[in-house]
Formats: structure tokens, C-alpha cells, sequence
């Protein structure tokens, strides 16, 4: 099972949104780490890209996330300044939608319970405020502590930051076998199998091929799928330009029934990204060998339906479609954290379409995790054995 010595105190498998924080933690408290991912820092085949994500503080998802995301605002600024490298801009978060709906309830109950600063705004103040939007009616969310992030940037910084601290990486070598073990955890890549005393699983859609059956069924309750994103030209730029267009998550009304959609403002002088989060048959699934189904003339004219009905000032034909993978859990909160019956891993998975602006936080649990065996970080809600199947049970 390998040689006698060590490769490694800590082995990250996989180096995108998680496992690269992962590496400039672990790396940054003086463990030995190597980190391995089949693809460059920053790549377009998993779930860290698309130019920009939403970073936002009072949490529809739930009430637990706010400490976690507070956290994650601190270190996405000590990485921006180790590195120098541009990572995220406030904007403002805007939330619209029925003022039952989790979209508004949600961050307002993040907000009372946390002491957060917010605003509640009657439709025709949101048109008056944002004219962008149409809205004809609902309740508008406001906070000030929201914005974007730019995805590649921060992973690309993140790896760099954790080599200056004496991290090492294989690139471009696939893993194939992840072997728990109490003392003794193993990878293997590219026929070599890399030993260490603890092993960080961060590998996003893939995660569920590496895990050792049958721990708890946990695999088949990670599922990877496809989503698209769009970009839009705007008649006016500056009416989208980060000053004056926040970031956004809209639900239901206005001609989109039964949805839950985004959208960034631009970034690139020109267009405006938009994106579908949840809708009824959205989920399809994604083989994260062969990468998601590339978008087509349908997903085009879902984007557009909701610009053409949502939106005042962009054009109404997507200029590029991208897609992505989310790797969805049951509950759509995360994994993270330790299994009992795969001694010396710990798991950072099933991050479900939300999880970007958590990274540095994650990559701080990681750490902690791999190197202590706690966390001083609240992560109950994260249970990996939340899902567990009795034995015997259909997968």
C-alpha cells in the first residue's frame, strides 16, 4: 500500500472552489500538503467557473450559515491581500419575490436572529429604486453586505497562495482510488499511490465515483447536474454596472412561475449574467467525466424568457450560454466533516449551487478537521451521515 514514510501530512484531492482553500490553510499552519486535481487551477469542467458568483450575508438557506459566511468575508479579504489579486466587489444584494417566499422570508429571518442591517421595500419602491427590474408586485430584500466574487481569480490565487506557503501540487493526473484508513489514508494517481495521515476529499461531481462503498449510501445521495448560465448586452452598461445593479436572486411572478433565478451585474463593460437555480424538470442529470451537455437553442430562450419578461435594458438574445454542474445533496445543505466508517477523510462535497462564497471558510474547517480532529466552526446542519441508509437498503 506504498512506501513506508509519508507523501504527505495532509493529501487534497481536488483543487477548485474548496479544495484550493483547503491547500492555502492547511499550507499557511506549516502542514506538509499535496494537492491533486486532473485539471489547472481555475478550470471550466466542474463547478468553480463563470466569471462571477454571489456572495450574500443574510442567508435565505438558513440562519446557520450566517457565522459561516461572516467568516468566509474575513478570509476572501486576507486572501485578496496576501495576493494581491482583485477577488470581490460589494454591490448591495437585492432579493425579490412573494413576501412569503423563502427567497424574502428566508434572509429576513437570517437577518432578525444574526442583528444583520436590512431593508424591506414595497414593489413600487423597488421599481423606483432599481428601474432595471420589472416587478409588478412582491417584496424586495435589501442588505448592503452583498456582492460578487470572481471564481477562477480566487481559485487561481488560492493555489498560489498555498505553494508560497510550501504547499506542493500534481497536476493533470486523475485520481482513481481514495483508501480510508485510521493512521494511514492513501490516493492513488496516476498509478502511484500517495500515502498520508489524513486525506481531504474535495473533489465536487466526481466525489461520489471515489468514495468507498458502501459509506452510509452517501454517493448515491450526491447528484451531480447540469445548469447554464447566460450572458445579455445591456442598451445602457452603466445602469448595470456594479454600482448601481446588485447582485440579485428573484422567485415566482412575473410571467417565471415556479423558479428561482440570479443574476450578477456586468463586470466586462457589456453584459449581464443571468442564471436559472431552480425550476421544475431542471435537474438533468451531468456525467462529470464527459462534463455537462453543452447549452442549445432551449436553454437560449429560458434565459431570454426571463430577461424579456424581468428585466428593462438588456437585450433579450444571449450573447454566450456556459454550463456548469451542481452536485445537489437531498436537502441541499452541505457535506462536510468526518465519517466514521472512513477513517482519516474528510469530506467537502455536495456544496448544491451555493456554495462558492464559503470556500475560504470550508478550507478553514478542512484544516482544522485534518489537523486537530474538531472544529471550532459551527457545522452541525453538515452532518455526512445525515443521509445514512440502513443495511441493505436500495441506494
Amino acid at each position: 500500500m506504498g512506501p513506508s514514510a509519508l507523501d504527505a501530512d495532509v493529501v487534497v484531492v481536488g483543487l477548485g472552489a474548496m479544495g484550493s482553500q483547503a491547500l492555502w490553510r492547511l499550507a499557511g499552519r506549516g502542514a506538509r500538503v499535496l494537492g491533486v486535481d486532473q485539471f489547472p487551477p481555475g478550470h471550466d469542467r466542474g463547478s468553480s467557473h463563470g466569471e462571477t458568483r454571489i456572495i450574500r450575508t443574510a442567508y435565505a438557506e438558513g440562519p446557520e450559515y450566517v457565522p459561516l459566511v461572516q467568516e468566509s468575508w474575513r478570509l476572501w479579504a486576507e486572501l485578496a491581500a496576501r495576493t494581491g489579486a482583485d477577488l470581490i466587489r460589494r454591490t448591495g444584494g437585492l432579493m425579490l419575490g412573494p413576501a412569503d417566499s423563502t427567497t424574502v422570508a428566508g434572509p429576513i429571518e437570517s437577518a432578525r436572529r444574526h442583528g444583520l442591517r436590512y431593508e424591506v421595500l414595497g414593489a413600487a419602491e423597488v421599481r423606483r429604486r432599481y428601474p432595471q427590474h420589472r416587478f409588478a408586485a412582491g417584496t424586495g430584500f435589501v442588505e448592503a453586505d452583498a456582492g460578487v466574487l470572481y471564481p477562477e481569480l480566487a481559485v487561481r490565487a488560492a493555489v498560489r497562495a498555498a505553494t508560497a506557503a510550501g504547499a506542493q501540487t500534481m497536476i493533470g493526473l486523475p485520481v482513481t482510488e481514495i483508501g480510508p484508513d485510521p493512521s494511514r489514508p492513501w490516493v492513488r494517481v496516476a498509478g502511484r499511490t500517495l500515502v498520508a495521515r489524513h486525506v481531504v476529499v474535495a473533489a465536487g461531481a466526481w466525489t461520489g465515483r471515489l468514495l468507498p462503498a458502501p459509506a452510509g449510501g452517501l454517493a448515491n445521495r450526491l447528484r451531480p447536474v447540469r445548469r447554464v448560465l447566460g450572458w445579455f448586452v445591456a442598451d445602457r452598461p452603466a445602469d448595470f454596472a456594479p454600482d448601481r445593479f446588485p447582485v440579485y436572486i428573484r422567485s415566482g411572478g412575473d410571467g417565471v412561475e415556479a423558479a428561482v433565478w440570479y443574476g450578477c451585474p456586468q463586470v466586462d463593460g457589456s453584459t449581464v449574467k443571468i442564471g436559472l437555480h431552480v425550476r421544475q424538470g431542471l435537474d438533468e442529470p451531468a456525467n462529470p467525466v464527459a462534463g455537462p451537455r453543452r447549452p442549445d437553442a432551449a436553454d437560449g430562450r429560458a434565459l431570454a424568457g426571463i430577461v424579456a419578461n424581468t428585466l428593462v435594458g438588456l437585450r433579450p438574445d444571449p450573447v454566450r450560454l456556459v454550463s456548469c454542474m451542481y452536485t445537489l445533496t437531498p436537502d441541499q445543505h452541505f457535506v462536510l466533516g468526518p465519517r466514521t466508517d472512513l477513517p482519516g477523510l474528510t469530506l467537502l462535497a455536495g456544496f448544491s449551487g451555493h456554495g462558492f462564497k464559503f470556500a475560504p471558510v470550508v478550507g478553514e474547517i478542512a484544516a482544522q478537521l485534518a489537523l486537530t480532529g474538531g472544529c471550532q466552526l459551527p457545522i452541525g446542519l453538515f452532518d455526512p451521515h445525515r443521509f445514512d441508509q440502513p443495511a441493505g437498503a436500495p441506494g
